[in-house]
Order: structure tokens, then sequence, then C-alpha cells
């Protein structure tokens, strides 16, 4: 396999680049449209990739803020002929420290259902029900990425 890069997008043309990988994955095989790839929430968003030595974008993902605590992890791309070879986790891997350097305590997705063991076993638990997106059944996943500390009040002890 060859060296695999795991970083933040670095300019307009890889955006543009991974975008097209986004779409070869996510969109073109449900026979949908270009720039069905992309939403509303692209600006101000993560944007992390995995590149092989060449600058092929072969894996992406997304973080945004959803609020100040609440962080939301979308578009999980890795192309099929590098699949099941650990790039999404190290994607994944990416996404979750990015998030925690953000100060996002929990973090959301929604998961494609035959994703939802990949999820879990990076610590995701299923939330709510089943739904359909985009004719695919999907599912609510969350991940508390730390725990919020309340004062803990503590009562002297007597000597005795």
């Amino acid at each position: 396999m060859p060296i695999i890069d795991i970083r933040p997008v670095q300019n307009e043309q890889e955006l543009e680049d991974m975008f097209d990988q986004r779409w070869l994955v996510l969109r073109s095989p449900l026979g949908m449209e270009r720039g069905s790839e992309r939403d509303n929430h692209e600006n101000g968003a993560c944007h992390i990739i995995a590149a092989t030595g060449d600058r092929t974008i072969i894996g992406s993902g997304r973080l945004r803020e959803l609020s100040p605590k609440l962080g939301s992890i979308s578009y999980i791309a890795v192309l099929p002929e590098f699949q099941n070879q650990g790039i999404g986790t190290k994607l994944m891997e990416k996404l979750i420290a990015q998030a925690k350097e953000n100060n996002f305590t929990t973090l959301r997705l929604m998961s494609r259902i035959n994703a939802v063991k990949f999820y879990k076993n990076l610590g995701f638990v299923e939330q709510d029900n089943p739904f359909n997106h985009l004719g695919i059944p999907h599912i609510f996943m969350e991940l508390k990425t730390a725990v919020e500390t309340a004062s803990i009040q503590t009562k002297p002890t007597s000597a005795g």
C-alpha cells in the first residue's frame, strides 16, 4: 500500500478534487448528479483528506460545528479500491482529534446502516431509530469526546 497522508485540505484545487472524490464514492453510485455531494455547510467546515504520495485524494471527511460543544462529522468516503485498509479509521481519528481541539464534547453523525459497525468500533453509539435518507437506511450516532466535569462537593471528615 502506498504511503497515505491524512491531513486538512490545503488549497482550492484540493478542495475541488476532494468534492470529486466524495461524489465518486457517495453520490455517483446512487445515480445522483455532480453538485449533490455539496451542501450549504462547506464553508467554515474542516475538511480532512487521505492523499497518496502523488497527491491523489483517496479518502475524505468533514467536521463542522453545530453548537459550541457539539460537532458533526459527515461525508466519510474512501475510494472502493482503498476500503478495508484502515484509511477510514485514520480519517475518523483525525476528525475526532480535531473535534477535541475545537472543544466539542459530543460528536454526531448520520451513518448508513451498513457502516454502523465501523462507527461503533470507534466508540459511537446509535441514537433514535433508523430512517431513510437518499433512499438508503441511516441512523444517527453519537460519541462523547469528553466528560463535562461538575464540581463535586465533599464533606470534611472529622478526626476522631
